[in-house]
C-alpha cells in the first residue's frame, strides 16, 4: 500500500481530472472515428489491394508500415464529418499499400529518429503519389482536400505540417534477437500458468518493441552505484529487489501508465498478477530459456527461418502427451445447449455423404462415357478386343477421409471474441464435429498444444484415430488455456 503527500495528492488528483476532461472532451464530437470500428472492413479492404495478409494495429501518431503490418492512428477527428475523416482512413490505406510495393521503406536494424523517418517518407512522397494517382485517380482529389486543410492551419503553406498523410518510415524485416539465452529459469516453465492475472489493463498504442536480455542471476547479482561530485562508488546490493511481476497494484498506477511507453520488455518465468496489454506486433521477439535437459521422450523438429530464408535444423522439441482428465458435464452441457446446431451438421454431412458421384468405364450406366467409347473404335479398327467399360454411371463412392483437429490451447485462447472465450468455442466445435464425424465413421483425431519455448513444445492427444469417440468425448472439457503459441512445430508434428 503506498502512502501519499498531500502535494502529490493534490496534484494526482488535478491530473485525473484535467485527463478525464480532456477524454469527455473528445468523446462528444459527433466527428470523431475509432480505427478499431472500421479495422475489419479496412483490413480485408487492404488485402485486396496489396494481396497480402495485411494486419491493421493502432499507431502511437502518424503511423506507416512495417512488414505486412500497416500502423493508423487510433482515433483520427481532423475534419469536419464522419465522412471525412472515414476518407482519411481509405486515402491512408491506399497510400500504405503503394508504398508497400514500392519498397519504401527503411530496411536494416538501425534505430532511426522520428524526424529522420518522417523526413524520409516526406522525401519519397512525390513517387508514392504519381503511382498513386495513376491507380486510383480519385485520390487525387481527397490529397488535395487534406493538403488545402493542413496549409490553412498555418500562416505560410511551407510550415504545413503533412505526417497524417505520408506517415513514416519504419523498419522492415527486423533480425532475430541475439543467440543469448536466458539462464536459472526454473521448473515453472514447464507448467501451464496456475494463477491468473487479477487486473487488465490496455495500454497506448506500441509500434516497436525491443526486448531486454536479463535474468534472475544478474538481479541477485546486481550493485547499486552512488555518483558525488567527481567521486564514484559501488555497494554490494543488500537484497531489495522488488518482484519483477508482484502484487495486483495496477488499478493504483493507471493513470501514470497511460503516459507509458511500452517499448522495452524484460521477460520472467514469474507468475503475472497484472496485465498491462498491448496489441501484439510482428516484431515482437521472446528470449528463448536455455537448453535443458528435459526428462521425458521428445521429437526434434526444425524451424524456418523467414528473415535468412533457411531452415533451423532441430531447433524445437516437441513434447507429446495423452490428455487424462475428463469432464463429463462439460460434454452433456455442450450438447445440451448446441442440439440445433448439431442437427444442421448432421444434415450437412449427410447431404455429402449421401451424394452420387459420376464413375467412369462403368460396364453397365446412364450415359455413354465418349473417352471409352473413344479407345472401344480404337481397338475395333486395330483388331484388339475393345473393353466392355463405357458407361458412366452415378453412384455413391465411400470417402477415404482423415481429419485431424489441432487445437491452440495458449494462453491467447483464454480472451474472448466477439463476446465467446475463445478456448470455450475450440472445445465446443470440437465436441460437436466430434459427434458427426463418429456418426459417419469418418477417422479422426483430436489434439491441442501450447509452448514454453522452443525447447519445450507440449502436443497433447485428447483423441487418437483408434480411440473410441465414447470415451475420448469427456476429455475434450478438462482443456485449460497454457502457455505460448509456438504454432510451427506443433503444425509439423500433426503433419507427422
Amino acid at each position: 500500500m503506498f502512502e501519499f503527500e498531500p502535494d502529490e495528492y493534490i496534484f494526482t488528483k488535478l491530473a485525473y481530472y484535467f485527463k478525464r476532461r480532456k477524454r469527455k472532451k473528445q468523446e462528444s464530437k459527433v466527428n470523431v472515428v475509432n480505427l478499431i470500428d472500421i479495422k475489419s472492413r479496412l483490413t480485408i479492404f487492404a488485402r485486396a489491394i496489396t494481396g497480402d495478409p495485411i494486419e491493421l494495429f493502432e499507431a502511437e501518431r502518424e503511423g506507416g508500415y512495417k512488414n505486412n503490418n500497416f500502423f493508423l492512428p487510433s482515433v483520427f477527428y481532423e475534419f469536419p464529418t464522419v465522412e471525412e475523416n472515414i476518407s482519411f482512413y481509405l486515402f491512408r490505406i491506399l497510400y500504405l499499400s503503394i508504398q508497400k510495393n514500392l519498397d519504401l521503406n527503411w530496411d536494416d536494424n538501425q534505430e532511426h529518429e522520428l524526424l529522420e523517418s518522417q523526413q524520409k517518407a516526406s522525401e519519397t512522397s512525390l513517387v508514392v503519389l504519381a503511382s498513386l494517382f495513376e491507380q486510383f485517380p480519385i485520390t487525387k482529389k481527397y490529397f488535395e482536400q487534406f493538403k488545402k486543410h493542413y496549409e490553412s492551419k498555418v500562416k505560410e503553406e511551407s510550415l504545413a505540417d503533412f505526417t497524417f498523410i505520408f506517415g513514416k518510415w519504419m523498419r522492415n524485416n527486423p533480425e532475430e534477437t541475439s543467440g543469448e539465452k536466458l539462464k536459472n529459469f526454473t521448473d515453472k516453465v514447464k507448467k501451464g500458468k496456475e494463477e491468473k492475472p487479477k487486473t487488465i489493463l490496455k495500454s497506448k498504442a506500441v509500434e516497436e518493441i525491443i526486448s531486454v536480455q536479463i535474468d534472475e542471476k544478474q538481479v541477485e547479482d546486481a550493485t547499486t552505484q552512488h555518483q558525488f561530485e567527481k567521486v564514484e562508488t559501488a555497494d554490494e546490493f543488500g537484497g531489495n529487489w522488488r518482484d519483477m511481476d508482484g502484487d495486483d497494484e495496477l488499478k493504483d498506477h493507471e493513470n501514470a501508465l497511460d503516459e507509458l511507453n511500452m517499448k522495452y520488455t524484460v521477460r520472467v518465468d514469474d507468475t503475472a498478477h497484472s496485465v498491462y496489454q498491448a496489441d501484439f506486433v510482428e516484431n515482437t521477439t521472446v528470449s528463448e530459456s536455455a537448453e535443458i535437459d528435459s526428462s521425458g521422450y521428445h521429437i526434434l523438429y526444425d524451424e524456418w527461418n523467414y528473415a535468412k530464408r533457411k531452415y533451423k535444423e532441430n531447433f524445437c522439441k516437441v513434447y507429446p502427451k495423452t490428455l487424462l482428465k475428463t469432464n463429463v458435464p462439460y460434454y452433456k452441457k455442450t450438447i445440451n445447449q448446441n442440439k440445433s446446431t448439431l442437427n444442421g451438421l448432421r444434415k450437412m454431412l449427410t447431404t455429402v455423404n449421401n451424394k452420387l458421384q459420376q464413375q467412369r468405364r462403368q460396364t453397365q450406366g446412364e450415359e455413354f462415357d465418349i473417352d471409352a467409347i473413344t479407345d472401344l473404335f480404337v481397338d475395333v479398327h486395330s483388331g484388339h478386343t475393345p473393353s466392355e467399360k463405357i458407361y458412366l454411371s452415378k453412384r455413391k463412392k465411400e470417402k477415404d477421409l482423415s481429419i485431424l483437429l489441432l487445437l491452440d490451447i495458449s494462453l491467447s485462447s483464454d480472451g474472448y471474441a466477439a463476446g465467446n472465450r475463445v478456448i470455450d468455442v475450440e472445445k465446443q466445435v470440437s465436441i460437436l464435429f466430434g459427434e458427426i464425424l463418429n456418426e459417419f465413421n469418418i477417422d479422426f483425431s483430436i489434439d491441442c498444444f501450447y509452448s514454453k519455448t522452443r525447447n519445450h513444445s507440449s502436443y497433447l492427444t485428447i483423441k487418437d484415430f483408434d480411440e473410441d469417440w465414447d470415451k475420448a468425448k469427456f476429455k475434450v472439457g478438462a482443456v485449460e488455456p497454457n502457455g505460448y503459441t509456438r504454432i510451427g512445430a506443433a503444425l509439423r508434428h500433426s503433419g507427422a
